[in-house]
């Protein structure tokens, strides 16, 4: 939720449509819809880009047709930028693994990294980018820095996955 949640009008906001047609008060309400939401998914392997009754595609699509860059409140911005990096960082396996589809894997990673905030704490984005484009050396350079787990492990997981030539497969389920 939003720190001093009492401050922040929905009514005030560009996204206001987006808050009502979901039922949440603010861009932390929203992040946690979304955030179960993708969870359950995740967990039941059913994320999937393509089918646009899921709700963090519904949420996504929302957010997108107000263009970022046109929220004026920074605070809600960087909730509606992390709901959008979160959406591609998903994407960019979804492309590989359920669709085995390398140029959308190639569009998401590089949207994702640039949504992605700088201090973020997650490495795999761009471990993902840097395999997508075939560049082994750059991303065993970036593993080498990932000490946190459980990225560790799924850094040292995936750049296996590369060198043993199963990256670019199709993984239902695993996604």
């Amino acid at each position: 939720m939003i720190a001093n949640r009492k401050k922040f009008d929905r009514n005030k906001s560009v996204l206001k449509d987006v808050y009502y047609f979901f039922s949440v008060n603010d861009p932390g309400e929203l992040r946690d819809l979304y955030d179960r939401e993708d969870q359950k998914l995740m967990i039941a392997a059913e994320w999937d880009y393509k089918n646009p009754d899921l709700i963090p595609n519904k949420i996504k699509s929302k957010i997108e047709e107000i263009n970022i860059l046109n929220i004026p409140d920074e605070k809600e911005k960087k909730w509606i930028q992390n709901i959008l990096w979160l959406w591609y960082h998903h994407a960019i396996s979804c492309a590989l693994w359920r669709h085995g589809d390398k140029e959308a894997a190639l569009k998401y990673s590089e949207t994702a990294l640039l949504l992605q905030p700088r201090d973020h704490p997650n490495k795999i984005t761009k471990l993902l980018y840097l395999l997508v484009r075939e560049d082994l050396t750059e991303a065993k350079k970036w593993a080498a820095f990932i000490t946190e787990e459980p990225e560790k492990t799924m850094a040292e997981r995936i750049i296996r996955e590369y060198e043993d030539g199963t990256f670019f497969t199709l993984q239902v389920g695993k996604i």
